[in-house]
C-alpha cells in the first residue's frame, strides 16, 4: 500500500503540473490586460527584477538579432500569425511606442480585425499571445546557451521584457477580469480530475490498454487537436447568451467541457509517459498528421473531426437535426440531440463517438472524443480514460478489440446542468 500511495502522489504531481499548464492557457485567453485592475501574483518569487530597456543602437541591435533568431526557428517559421504578433510587439516596444500594444489594435494592425470588432467573441490576439508565450518558453529551452538576450511576453500583458543573461526572472503577473471567478473553478475542477484519476490509476486494472495502446506505444508524440471554431445557431447570438451558454456554449474560443476533456486527455498520458503536444484545430493542417497519433476534442466546433469522421460507419450529421448517423440505417434519428444549442433544460440526453483507427490518409492512430454538444464531449472524455466505462465493450466487442480499429457511441443524460454518466449505446469494430 505505500508503494502505491508513493506512485499514486507522483502520478498526482505530474498531473498537478499538467492542470497547472492547462489553467493558465485559460487564464491568458479570457484575461485582459487593459482591465485596470491591480494585478495579484502567481509565483513562489517575491521580487520583480528591474526592466532592462535597450537604450543605445547597440542595445537594439542585439534586440533585432535576438528577434530575428526567434522568428527564423522552428517554434516561429510554421506560422504567419505568431511571428506576425511577436514581431509588431518587440518593434513596437523599441521604437518607443509600447503604449499603443493594446488588444484591440493589435487586433486591427496585426490580424487585420476592423475597428469595432468584439474582443470578447474574437479572442484571437489573447490565444495568439498565449501561444508566442508557449514557444518561447520551447524556443528557450532548447536554444538558451546561444542566445544573449532573452525576449519574454509576461502574462497579463502585450508589452515585451528583454533581459540580458543572468537577469533574474520576473514574477509571473496575472491581471484579475470578471471571467477569472470560472477560471480558478475551471482550475480546481481540472485538479479534482487529475487528482482522482492519478491516485485510482495506481491500482485500476488496466482495461484502457486495449483502447490506448496504439497512442502510447507509437514512437511518436500525440498531437491534440482542441475544437476551437466558432459556431452559432442562427437562433442564439452571443450577446443574448447568458453564464451558463458562456461556460458550456460554443461562444468562447473553447467550452469548458471541451477543457475538461483536454484535461482529461492530456493527464491520462501524462500519467502513462507519453508526450503530447497541444494545438487548437485553426492552427494545424493535414501535414501535421503524418505518421503520427492523434487525438481530436469536438465535433461541430473541429473540422477535422468532422472531416476524418465522415466516410466511417458512424459520423455526425448536423443537418436539421443533431444526430449520430449509422450508415446501415441511415434513417433512424435514434441518437440525436435536437436542441444542441439551446438550454441544458431542452433535452434530457446527448451523444457522443469515441472513434480510435488509423487512418490510411495520415498513416497514424487517430482517436476522436466528441459529442453532439458539449456534454457529449464531456461524457466521452471520462468514457474513454476510465475502465470501469471500457469494461462495458467487453461483453459487446469481439474478443480481439484491441487490435482492431473502433467506433463507440455512447449516451448521456444531462442532470441539472452538468453531464452524467456516460452510458455505451453501440460499437462497431474492423
Amino acid at each position: 500500500m505505500a508503494v502505491l500511495n508513493k506512485l499514486g502522489a507522483s502520478r498526482y504531481s505530474s498531473c498537478m503540473e499538467v492542470a497547472w499548464r492547462v489553467t493558465i492557457a485559460v487564464v491568458e485567453a479570457y484575461t485582459t490586460p487593459e482591465s485596470g485592475v491591480k494585478p495579484f501574483l502567481m509565483s513562489n518569487t517575491t521580487h520583480e527584477s528591474a526592466r532592462w530597456t535597450p537604450e543605445t543602437p547597440e542595445d537594439r541591435d542585439l534586440v533585432t538579432r535576438e528577434l530575428n533568431a526567434i522568428l527564423s526557428s522552428s517554434h516561429f517559421s510554421g506560422s504567419k500569425r505568431y511571428p506576425a504578433l511577436l514581431k509588431y510587439v518587440v518593434s513596437k516596444t523599441l521604437d518607443g511606442h509600447s503604449d499603443e500594444l493594446k488588444e484591440r489594435t493589435l487586433g486591427v494592425e496585426v490580424f487585420d480585425r476592423s475597428p469595432d470588432y468584439d474582443t470578447n467573441a474574437d479572442p484571437v490576439v489573447r490565444f495568439s499571445a498565449s501561444e508566442v508565450r508557449k514557444r518561447l518558453a520551447q524556443y528557450y529551452s532548447e536554444c538558451d546557451e546561444s542566445s544573449q538576450l532573452l525576449i519574454q511576453l509576461p502574462l497579463g500583458s502585450y508589452v515585451p521584457e528583454f533581459k540580458p543573461k543572468g537577469a533574474a526572472p520576473n514574477v509571473m503577473v496575472l491581471r484579475r477580469s470578471r471571467s477569472l471567478w470560472w477560471v480558478a473553478a475551471a482550475f480546481l475542477l481540472t485538479l479534482a480530475v487529475f487528482g482522482a484519476y492519478s491516485y485510482r490509476k495506481a491500482s485500476a486494472p488496466r482495461s484502457t490498454d486495449k483502447l490506448w495502446d496504439p497512442l502510447l506505444h507509437s514512437p511518436a508524440s500525440v498531437l491534440i487537436v482542441v475544437g476551437t471554431s466558432d459556431f452559432v445557431p442562427p437562433n442564439v447570438k452571443p450577446v443574448e447568451a447568458d453564464v451558463t451558454d458562456h461556460l458550456r456554449g460554443p461562444f468562447h474560443h473553447i467550452t469548458m467541457s471541451s477543457a475538461i476533456a483536454l484535461a482529461r486527455m492530456a493527464g491520462f498520458l501524462q500519467a502513462n509517459g507519453k508526450a503530447y503536444e497541444i494545438k487548437d484545430d485553426r492552427e494545424v493542417s493535414l501535414t501535421d498528421f503524418r505518421s503520427r497519433p492523434v487525438i481530436l476534442i469536438g465535433a461541430r466546433n473541429n473540422p477535422w473531426t468532422m472531416r476524418l469522421t465522415d466516410p466511417l460507419r458512424f459520423r455526425f450529421d448536423f443537418g436539421s437535426l443533431s444526430r449520430i448517423q449509422d450508415r446501415e440505417n441511415p434513417n433512424s434519428n435514434a441518437w440525436n440531440d435536437p436542441h444542441t444549442y439551446e438550454s441544458a433544460d431542452s433535452s434530457t440526453s446527448d451523444y457522443a463517438l469515441i472513434t480510435r483507427y488509423h487512418d490510411s490518409t495520415t498513416n497514424g492512430t487517430v482517436m476522436v472524443v466528441a459529442g453532439l454538444g458539449t456534454y457529449g464531449t464531456e461524457a466521452a472524455s471520462e468514457f474513454a480514460v476510465s475502465p470501469q466505462y471500457i469494461d462495458q465493450l467487453l461483453s459487446k466487442a469481439p474478443a480481439n478489440w484491441g487490435n482492431k480499429n473502433l467506433e463507440i457511441v455512447i449516451r448521456t443524460d444531462k442532470i441539472n446542468g452538468e453531464a452524467g454518466p456516460p452510458y455505451l449505446v453501440s460499437s462497431t469494430s474492423w
